[in-house]
């Protein structure tokens, strides 16, 4: 009888619930994490890691969330498990067999035990020690047997910020989960969690009525989706959510106010996308455009429009889970406007309000508001913001009347978060800050570097677009980073409640794309003695040590993410990164000569006097002497490097690293082959070896401010 071949199916499982947390799914899909070499939703990255560890392959998979379900689908899954093999360790040699090389009765009734014999055994050294090993093969069980355990362990190990309990079988989750849909290839297979049983159902929402729809297979579940208007895929839901947006503003001759964060919650909290129109109150339009915006976005999840000089127009957008007729919407619309108008005039009397009110007189009274504790308070913090200003001012050659703007800036750069509106919009702080100081009569320049002292505020988000401002946001993220440096506060491989890591990537984007040329290590320097009392003295000494490696990782993150190759970066970084912006000069010069006969040869150059070089820093302290060269080879190296020195010093002040590599390249690929060829460095003679090692040593120093050439691949 021929035997018939299993083929591999796809598998689909969907978990409906309750109306799940439209913030928590937006973070799932906005911050991806890496699993085996890729970038996904972790959700995504859960399902592989079981699938894998029940061992059955796949070809494909896709995780897709919405408001009340979230759906695994695999492609291509394997009907039967893959066989796994497994070699267990039992017992030394000597336990194991005689001196005669027989077997012991310890061997054999282990043997026994496991119902196993001896030709399932083999030795094997482990640990300088040869040991008895036994074969030990899995059962290989089909994947409709696999599933159910599958679906069950999936569910048990996605792992939520917030989950809840609903009844008595030991689930949590964000929300309850109301039904179960499982299936493999054509056919469903059976599951349960609690007391909720698998049915081939799903379910739809249509003004708070709940409607199901029999599933025969995938095929057909993906089809009654597309016929109940569901745009499952996250990322096309987002773009046709966009869309609707946009062609809604058209109509009133405006354009979509962007907020990709509301975007992105929005996202998740409809499947079947639809817009609505309403206006508000003229009167309104006093109030700042930030204010307006966020005030539609914050609760009510709406969005403002802008006519084409940038200006609020008195009407907003929002989004519907369905289409809706006429009537209904006309009385959606006049529930949005009563909660809307409402929200506005609270925002209007706030502003009046804090209109009366200079930020410079509200400063004081940000002694009784913590920065963080153990590192003083807001004013404490404002102090050394304005101390920093005055250092990092003169290292970048400001003149007075601009360093004076920035010290401004940075002593009223708090006071905002006092006013009753920042009390209400948090995420206003500093916007509000710029337009109170406008009010108050500050110099604009300041009034737009305390409006900017948060940006970028992710890492996408634009940067200051005045240099002030940029400074200034630079000086605030410093100054967060070395207080919980400082204090212990370090974020860890899976937390960061403070943002570090944002920061740091933040000030390295403004230092290398707004061009500020000054040592940040050395503004760490000055932070940390302006901290002062606040450092915790276990945490002082090696805190600039620590901070270099913590930049160090985000600075090569941010610019293998703008496409320069890994190899360079590390090089460029390896040489030393006290100065960002140089060292982006560097890595830009170098990038646009990897291809250059020259690139190779200084890298060779390098190579070469590394590796003879790894063993004998002691002797490189001094400069190699002249009277103790043997070999006229050494004279001629030694020529070379006293001929083009001054060349390549002068090359690299002024930034010009395709001469300077060049330069190096001309000088010493050549002698150094016929140096290493002809010339034995380690002579026996310790005073003739040690001279030629600084020698080599003076060669390697010259290009190794540039980039350490060693770390470049040349295959």
């Amino acid at each position: 009888m021929k035997k018939v071949k299993q083929k591999s199916e796809d598998v689909l499982f969907e978990i409906g619930t309750e109306e799940l947390p439209a913030t928590m799914l937006a973070d799932i899909y906005e911050n991806p994490v890496s699993y085996g070499g890729s970038e996904m939703n972790w959700l995504e990255a859960r399902l592989r890691a079981v699938f894998e560890e029940k061992r059955i392959a796949f070809k494909a998979c896709r995780v897709w969330a919405a408001p009340r379900r979230i759906v695994f689908w695999l492609e291509g899954a394997a009907p039967l498990q893959t066989p796994k093999e497994d070699w267990i360790r039992l017992l030394p040699k000597d336990d194991a067999y005689s001196s005669e090389g027989k077997p012991t009765e310890k061997l054999l009734l282990i043997l026994e035990r496991r119902n196993a014999s001896l030709g399932e055994t083999k030795l094997s050294a482990y640990q300088n020690k040869e040991y008895v090993f036994i074969r030990k093969s899995e059962p290989v069980r089909s994947a409709s047997q696999v599933l159910p355990e599958i679906f069950d362990a999936l569910l048990r190990s996605l792992s939520f910020s917030k989950t809840m309990r609903w009844d008595d079988s030991g689930i949590y989750f964000p929300r309850p989960i109301r039904s179960l849909l499982c299936f493999y290839g054509k056919k469903s297979f059976s599951c349960r969690v609690g007391r909720l049983a698998a049915a081939n159902k799903t379910f739809f929402f249509r003004r708070g009525e709940r409607i199901s729809s029999t599933v025969k297979d995938i095929l057909s579940y993906f089809k009654s989706l597309r016929r109940g208007g569901i745009i499952l895929n996250p990322a096309e839901r987002k773009e046709a959510i966009r869309k609707k947006l946009e062609a809604a503003a058209k109509r009133f001759k405006g354009r979509l106010y962007q907020d990709p964060f509301l975007l992105n919650e929005v996202n998740f909290l409809v499947e079947s996308p639809d817009v609505l129109s309403a206006p508000f109150q003229e009167e309104f339009l006093k109030l700042p455009m930030e204010v307006l915006t966020v005030s539609m976005a914050r609760k009510q999840r709406l969005f403002g429009l802008l006519d084409e000089k940038g200006k609020v127009l008195p009407r907003f957008l929002a989004l519907l889970d369905g289409a809706a007729a006429e009537k209904q919407k006309k009385g959606i619309s006049r529930n949005y406007e009563h909660v809307l108008d409402a929200k506005l005039q609270d925002s209007l009397f706030f502003y009046r309000e804090d209109c009366k009110t200079p930020l410079q007189k509200k400063r004081a009274e940000l002694k009784g508001l913590i920065f963080l504790k153990g590192a003083g308070s807001m004013l404490e913090k404002t102090e050394r913001l304005v101390h920093l200003a005055g250092r990092a001012g003169e290292w970048l050659g400001w003149p007075r009347e601009k360093r004076e703007i920035l010290e401004r800036a940075c002593f009223l750069s708090k006071s905002d978060l006092l006013t009753q509106m920042v009390g209400e919009f948090p995420e206003l702080q500093g916007i509000m800050g710029r337009y109170y100081a406008l009010e108050n009569g500050e110099k604009e320049e300041a009034a737009l570097a305390v409006g900017e002292q948060y940006l970028p505020r992710t890492a996408q988000d634009r940067l200051p677009q005045t240099m002030t401002g940029a400074l200034l946001s630079v000086l605030d993220k410093t100054d967060l980073i070395a207080a919980c440096f400082g204090l212990g506060l370090e974020p860890s491989s899976s937390l960061d409640p403070y943002g570090l890591r944002r920061s740091a990537v933040g000030i390295l984007r403004i230092l290398i794309d707004r061009r500020l040329d000054f040592s940040l290590f050395r503004l760490f320097q000055e932070n940390q003695k302006a901290l002062g009392d606040c450092i915790q003295k276990e945490m002082s000494g090696r805190m600039l040590e620590r901070l270099e490696s913590f930049f160090g990782d985000r600075f090569e993150a941010l610019l293998v993410d703008r496409g320069f190759r890994v190899d360079l970066v590390q090089a460029v970084l390896g040489s030393g990164f006290e100065h960002p912006y140089r060292a982006y000069e560097r890595l830009e010069c170098l990038s646009k000569i990897t291809g250059e006969t020259y690139f190779f040869q200084a890298c060779k150059v390098a190579e070469r006097t590394s590796n003879i070089l790894k063993a004998a820093r002691g002797a490189l302290s001094r400069p190699p002497d002249p009277s103790l060269f043997v070999e006229d080879l050494e004279r001629e190296v030694f020529r070379s490097y006293d001929r083009c020195r001054q060349a390549v010093l002068e090359a690299k002040d002024a930034r010009d690293f395709k001469r300077a590599t060049s330069l190096y390249a001309e000088a010493f690929f050549d002698i150094l082959g016929r140096f290493f060829e002809k010339v034995f460095v380690n002579a026996d003679d310790q005073a003739v070896r040690e001279n030629r090692l600084r020698l080599l040593g003076a060669v390697r120093s010259l290009y190794a401010d540039v980039a350490d050439l060693t770390k470049i691949d040349l295959r």
